[in-house]
């Protein structure tokens, strides 16, 4: 069996020296030896303490053929000439200041993009997409995975496309693309997207990475930052059409990966939810679609009360985005409460509403 057609990317960095709260060598392995058995094309970024083990662990597995390292010291990263500037930054202000982070854990964090970059650019295994996974995943993919099973990450991997393939967390108010809004925007951490795993093709992936950089830049040059995940915000709207998402928390990253599967709860309440509360139609629309069609295709447990309640969130999105969409889903949702005695209980809860809001289309 050959292995998907898409080289993963990952580091792993000593930085215990800088803050004595960073993971240390014996926590770095543990954490990310289910990695380090997966049978994928890996290129690894790390220093030379941390270069030893982690090859002696890939080897024992017999997949040095799957894989590139790339030894670079904090020192030699392009993101290293930023570190007093990010001191400076966080002695001014810094309100989600945690211990367990430094200037140059933030640093390493924010290199994910550039350590994309230049796999794409060595394309060492002549892969046609490319991937990042963070290294720090747990024993059995415990941070990104509930009931890990081993062709989980391959068959994400295989799943990848032209686009960029990411994701979303939840629902961040537009208005902190506005770089007058920045100060206000990290006065808190604000959860855009899932940045610990995320697919893409070459073309696209240059283009959303380059972006990435670039906002990178202007955040640290204003004095904020937290992380990398909060740079995606501006990116997402600017390559809507190059990005595909999936939804859901971290713990469900690649559960949900290729179709929703897990916490819909979560998804509806504060994915699509959110969404219709801030008007953002398209997005609500696409995430109601893609569970929706996770139900059609029977690969969720069946909650009908929860499919109506998605469909006319659905509806509502669509009238406002895509109102010949809207006349099909007022259709099936006609269609539905006829049918499913579940469905018509949850409609008959508030039936004046939805009859009250469905007559605009009718």
């Amino acid at each position: 069996m050959l292995p998907p057609d898409c080289t993963l990317v990952t580091a792993c960095y000593d930085l215990s020296k800088y803050n004595n709260k960073s993971r240390n060598k014996t926590d770095a392995m543990n954490n990310m030896s289910s990695l380090l058995a997966a049978p994928c094309y890996l290129v690894i970024f790390t220093d030379s303490l941390l270069q030893v083990p982690i090859k002696e662990l890939r080897d024992s597995y017999n997949l040095d053929h799957l894989t590139k390292y790339i030894v670079k010291e904090f020192s030699e990263l392009n993101v290293s000439k930023y570190v007093d500037q990010v001191k400076s930054n966080r002695d001014k202000y810094h309100p989600t200041r945690d211990e367990r982070t430094c200037a140059e854990s933030h640093l390493v964090c924010c290199s994910k993009f550039d350590f994309v970059l230049e796999a794409i650019e060595q394309n060492p295994f002549q892969t046609s997409k490319f991937g990042w996974i963070d290294s720090n995943i747990g024993p059995n993919f415990s941070k990104i995975c509930i009931n890990y099973k081993n062709n989980m990450l391959l068959r994400a991997l295989e799943h990848a496309t032209d686009k960029f393939h990411i994701q979303i967390l939840n629902v961040t108010d537009k208005k902190y693309t506005n770089a007058e809004h920045l100060v206000e925007y990290y006065q808190q951490y604000r959860w855009v997207v899932c940045g610990s795993f995320f697919t893409t093709g070459k073309d696209v992936g240059v283009k959303i990475l380059t972006d990435l950089n670039a906002a990178f830049v202007k955040h640290t040059n204003a004095g904020v930052g937290h992380g990398e995940e909060m740079f995606y915000l501006e990116v997402l709207d600017k390559h809507y059409d190059n990005i595909q998402r999936t939804y859901g928390d971290y713990k469900t990253i690649l559960n949900n990966f290729v179709s929703v599967t897990e916490y819909i709860d979560y998804i509806h309440e504060c994915i699509i939810r959110g969404n219709l509360s801030l008007g953002y139609n398209r997005e609500c629309l696409d995430c109601c679609l893609a569970v929706l069609s996770a139900y059609d295709k029977f690969e969720l447990e069946l909650d009908y009360s929860r499919y109506f309640l998605i469909l006319f969130d659905a509806y509502i999105s669509s009238y406002y985005y895509d109102q010949p969409l809207a006349r099909k889903i007022a259709q099936k949702i006609d269609k539905l409460i006829a049918m499913n005695p579940s469905a018509f209980g949850e409609y008959k809860k508030n039936r004046g509403f939805y009859d009250q809001q469905l007559s605009y289309i009718r």
